[in-house]
């Protein structure tokens, strides 16, 4: 895989491989190298997610004083 993906395109090309490859028609050869290709992105979207949870988590931290101040009765 050349070129980086966005993360909603690689799981719709995941999506692509899966079908094809439980289709059953692909040759032997073209089905290693579609495992390959979706094997690597997997990782990249596994990757991909754990960066943004890890993003949210900041920001989440970064806001919990903010929401006090905000949540005043007074």
């Amino acid at each position: 895989m050349s070129k980086k993906l966005e993360f909603e395109d690689s799981i719709r090309r995941l999506q692509e491989i899966i079908d094809d490859l439980e289709s059953g028609d692909t040759p032997l050869k073209d089905t290693v190298s579609l495992y390959e290709e979706g094997v690597d992105l997997l990782q990249s979207c596994v990757s991909e997610l754990k960066q943004s949870e890890l993003k949210i988590s900041e920001l989440r931290k970064k806001s919990e004083g903010v929401f006090e101040l905000l949540d005043t009765d007074e």
